[in-house]
């Protein structure tokens, strides 16, 4: 299923037959969150991958006993999350990465699950390599605050 919402800032648009891009030069190129498509396609994607978060057979252990509200509120801290860290204009209503997973004993195994969950969307969504890259490094930044088990 392709999703209307990645490509506004991406896309060339086709007029009279000629393919224009979008109006940003070099110097005032969109935020990341713009280009993504801004708040409708974030979004998206964060309820599609937490919903693969959730059902997972590994990681989905950790979200176990959680209620329908209590997911709810991880989805949305996690689109406030990803808006903020993109350039958006929201404002991030949880703790910092550290804080929250500190004593979780989350593996690198399962870090990379989250992050093969989270590459899995943004293909599902059509999200263009440079977009993807660019959030998967803002991702791979929290690496470090949110593993403590590096071999397992």
């Amino acid at each position: 299923m392709k999703n209307r919402y990645w490509s506004p800032f991406l896309a060339a648009l086709a007029v009279g037959g000629l393919l224009v891009a979008p109006a940003f030069s070099a110097a005032e190129e969109a935020s990341l969150y713009e280009r993504l498509g801004g708040y409708d396609a974030v979004s998206a994607v964060v309820d599609d991958f937490a919903a693969k978060l959730f059902d997972d057979p590994v990681v989905g252990a950790r979200f176990f006993g959680m209620g329908a509200d209590t997911r709810e509120a991880f989805r949305q801290k996690n689109k406030n999350l990803v808006c903020a860290a993109t350039g958006g204009p929201c404002k991030i209503i949880s703790r910092t990465a550290s804080q929250t997973h500190d004593g979780l004993g989350i593996t690198a195994s399962e870090f990379n699950i989250v992050a093969q969950h989270l590459v899995d969307t943004l293909n599902k969504f059509n999200v263009p390599e440079k977009e993807h890259n660019e959030l998967m490094v803002i991702i791979g930044s929290l690496r470090p605050d949110i593993v403590e088990v590096e071999n397992k």
